[in-house]
């Protein structure tokens, strides 16, 4: 079943302006939408910064009004395909 979901209603003051949100620690930065999802946002930290912040970059995002979900994406190695495989 799919969500009914009103975006004239949503009370984040990040809805509009998602870029502000980045403003919660300054080692955050505003990348964009995840394709056409107006509400779900991709943020970037300096990875040589991530290990020393990310606790309290986690904390702030989680602090922050409307944010309702926070998924930490683990860079891992590409694995590349086999010369027949397409």
């Amino acid at each position: 079943m799919a969500l009914n979901l009103n975006y004239d209603l949503n009370t984040s003051p990040f809805f509009g302006e998602p870029a502000q949100l980045a403003m919660v620690h300054p080692a955050v930065t505003h990348v964009g939408p995840v394709g056409q999802m107006q509400d779900v946002q991709i943020f970037s930290v300096p990875k040589l910064e991530w290990e020393s912040v990310h606790k309290d970059v986690l904390e702030k995002l989680s602090e922050a009004n409307g944010v309702g979900r926070i998924d930490v994406q683990k860079l891992e190695a590409r694995s590349k395909r086999a010369g027949d495989e397409l």
